[in-house]
């Protein structure tokens, strides 16, 4: 039996490229004997005979203002065939990949018949007019459909398809085919479904799909196209193919089966157009040909335009080869495109159309809900106002500070110095959430919170750190000016903005405090990097150095990752996280409108924010973070149970470390994030001394505080759940407690110093003077 199955098999493959039914015309003694020795040789195993059907219907459309009685027509055909044996008259049309054998009209009958019904949309001398022309079509799962209703209406006289591809069980969802049609190329699916609505029709199949080495063939071969149609996934084909149509002057059409777009470009008469509106002109097709699915998404979207592609599109193209292979399309959209692609060519190849464009049927704005609500826009206010120099004073003026013996004031100048270099330090976002004031030989360290209100700040731990950091830069450019810094700290007062009092006393020779001044040439030269570079190694050297030197700051921890399963498990929570950060309303808010600079003009005029480009981003993952840019985008993916593709940034930006590192302190209390600023600044700093890369990867820290110290606050339950098990995951990695302070979770690699880096805002706003 398996042997039988197998010759089975095999018999059905050797056909695999048949396309083109036999005919046999039994009137003639010649084409009776060969129909004759088909049918005893056992191929024909299905044999349908309904011509006399046909007949009756010629009778009738050849008297459309007759009513016949049913009991005439028998008389009137036999008139009609004049003596011809019904058996013999016509053409019998055998097809050899199903094996039937059907008796039909012959070429002009049978025309007259199949297209009675286009009269008088389409009129007959139209329809002389189409079947001289040819159409060539590249890609074959719109095109599919173009072809099949092209071939319905009878379109054309000659159908030239390309596809190299053959017809797989994925296809099914979209391609007009039966199973039994799976492994066969899907230019013979087509042909054969064509040749079975009309036999009659001059179709040829190019089965290695459109080449540079066959180009020359398609478009001109038996005489030059009069159409194209472009619908192919290759983007160097879809480039390539429209030089050579503009070269021959050959209209093309492209159905996008996304809102019903089509585009339309009329080389033959505009043979200076630019290719595709003019969208692709900085593309080489030679660059883009090997690209991967995920690759293409930014030139797709140059393409067709990032504002006109629909919300699930757009959602779908985070889900390319994260949770589906290759772009989604639906049945309902070929179709459609098969529809109006098919009449926009009958127009063009009529004469009855001449304009280029783009031109969309979007059934969702066509036909929706008549009241509709707009989907509300998610906006974050922000209940604070920037702090002034009033504000600041009356503060200050409630505190009462003893004065030590040997403080020092130092002058404007060096004051200046000072906070030049503590606005150089990091901060979340680039939000800078410090502001000073000097008064009477006191330099007090205020929380902007105007600056720094966000999802990201929560319980005022992300500012505390910042303020930290800045704080040690003053700490350790005082040391080069001989001064020693100390503070008054202030956390526990939440409700009021002032952080800190600083205050300055002269260095003491011999103080064991020389191994910070070698820091402070690092102060403005340290940076976030996010370049990916091949991973390298570090030395054990370094990194013990690192660690001692943050770890001076009393109650500060250090730990290093370099396992290979654990750097995995802890890119896989920080993806999950910067996931669960950009799907919440209020992350998304802040990534867009606080945190992101979408234009260099936008960086340099606001001097805050992370300006895009120093995310250091490929043009895909570019592409992905303009469409995510859009909040209904968001909740598309939201809505379709996506965004995968959002932690794929951090599995990459990991999977180039050469190691990770968290610092953190015992006890969850906001002196500790003061404190662990400082030390992360050190560590910082020395590493920026050992040209080390240093890339924060902090979402983990900020979300996991939520759930252990604010019951989820601003988290859907789901999230909190997730997040539940993520924080399991990552003690058993870190083997953190739930009760510390975690400060700071990074990338250490060695990579290129980044090109651009981020603003600062000017000394003049945060720095207030008191003259008095």
């Amino acid at each position: 039996m398996k042997a039988r199955f197998r010759a089975l098999i095999e018999a059905h493959k050797q056909i695999h490229n048949i396309y083109h039914p036999v005919f046999f015309r039994t009137n003639a003694p010649s084409g009776l004997a060969s129909f004759e020795a088909l049918l005893d040789s056992g191929e024909v195993i299905f044999v349908h005979d309904e011509l006399y059907g046909q007949l009756h219907e010629l009778i009738k459309m050849k008297s459309p203002s007759v009513k016949i009685k049913e009991e005439d027509y028998a008389g009137l055909i036999s008139n009609h065939l004049a003596g011809t044996d019904i058996d013999t008259y016509g053409v019998w049309v055998y097809y050899p990949w199903s094996r039937r054998a059907v008796h039909m009209l012959d070429r002009e009958e049978f025309i007259q018949v199949r297209t009675n019904r286009n009269q008088y949309k389409i009129t007959r001398k139209e329809q002389e007019i189409l079947s001289t022309k040819t159409i060539g079509i590249i890609g074959l799962s719109v095109g599919q459909s173009i072809a099949l209703t092209l071939a319905m209406e009878r379109g054309f006289g000659e159908l030239r398809l390309t596809d190299f591809d053959t017809l797989e069980l994925s296809n099914l969802n979209r391609i007009r085919a039966g199973a039994h049609n799976l492994g066969v190329p899907k230019v013979v699916v087509t042909a054969r479904e064509i040749a079975e609505i009309d036999p009659f029709l001059n179709v040829i199949c190019f089965f290695d799909g459109i080449t540079e080495e066959n180009m020359e063939v398609f478009f001109t071969g038996n005489g030059k196209l009069d159409l194209l149609v472009d619908e192919c996934d290759g983007l160097d084909i879809k480039i390539l193919a429209r030089y050579k149509a503009r070269e021959l002057r050959i209209p093309v059409l492209m159905d996008t089966s996304d809102r019903g777009m089509l585009d339309v470009e009329r080389f033959d008469l505009e043979p200076d157009r630019p290719l595709l509106h003019g969208t692709i002109d900085n593309v080489d097709p030679n660059t883009i040909k090997d690209l991967s699915t995920e690759d293409k998404i930014p030139v797709m979207l140059q393409m067709l335009g990032i504002e006109n592609i629909s919300l699930r599109a757009k959602a779908s193209m985070l889900e390319v080869e994260q949770t589906i292979n290759t772009w989604p399309q639906l049945a309902s959209s070929v179709a459609l495109g098969g529809a109006v692609g098919t009449d926009v060519s009958r127009r063009i190849l009529l004469g009855q159309f001449h304009d280029s464009g783009r031109y969309y049927i979007d059934l969702d704005d066509l036909v929706a809900d008549k009241k509709i609500a707009e989907d509300e826009i998610f906006t974050r206010h922000n209940p604070f106002a920037p702090i002034s120099e009033d504000d600041m004073q009356a503060l200050v003026s409630e505190l009462k500070l003893d004065e030590a013996p040997d403080d020092v004031y130092p002058d404007k100048e060096t004051i200046t110095k000072l906070v030049r270099a503590a606005s150089a330090a990091p901060s979340t976002g680039n939000d800078q959430p410090w502001k000073f004031l000097y008064k009477k030989g006191t330099l007090y360290l205020f929380h902007e919170e105007f600056r720094s209100f966000s999802f990201g700040d929560f319980q005022k731990t992300a500012s505390f750190i910042s303020l930290g950091a800045a704080y040690e830069n003053i700490y350790i450019h005082a040391l080069t000016l001989g001064l020693e810094a100390y503070y008054s700290l202030f956390p526990d007062k939440s409700t009021q903005k002032l952080v800190a009092a600083i205050r300055f006393k002269k260095m003491e020779e011999n103080n064991g405090l020389d191994f910070l001044k070698t820091l402070d040439k690092a102060i403005y030269k340290r940076y976030t990097n996010r370049i990916l570079a091949p991973k390298a190694l570090i030395s054990d050297d370094l990194l013990s150095r690192l660690k001692i030197l943050s770890e001076s700051i009393p109650g500060a921890k250090v730990t290093y990752f370099k396992d290979a399963d654990e750097l995995r498990g802890l890119a896989m929570i920080i993806g999950a996280c910067d996931k669960i950060r950009l799907l919440n309303p209020e992350g998304h808010y802040d990534f867009v409108h606080r945190e992101m600079r979408w234009t260099n003009e936008d960086a340099e005029r606001t001097r805050d924010g992370i300006d895009i480009q120093t995310l250091g981003l490929g043009h895909s993952l570019m592409a992905a973070i303009r469409v995510i840019k859009s909040e209904k985008v968001i909740n598309a993916v939201k809505d379709i149970g996506g965004g995968n593709a959002l932690g794929m940034l951090a599995m990459r930006t990991v999977s180039t470390a050469s190691l990770l590192c968290m610092i953190s302190l015992p006890g969850y209390n906001l002196k500790n994030f003061f404190e662990g600023g400082r030390s992360m600044e050190r560590f910082w700093l020395e590493a920026t001394n050992m040209n080390l890369a240093i890339h924060p990867l902090i979402s983990p820290l900020y979300l996991f505080s939520r759930i252990l110290h604010g019951n989820g606050e601003g988290l859907d339950e789901k999230n909190v759940q997730e997040l539940q098990v993520l924080r399991e995951q990552f003690n058993k990695i870190t083997q953190s407690t739930n009760d510390d302070s975690e400060v700071f979770l990074a990338k250490i690699a060695i990579a290129p110093e980044p090109a651009l880096k981020a603003h600062r805002l000017l000394l003049e706003d945060i720095l207030v003077v008191d003259h008095d």
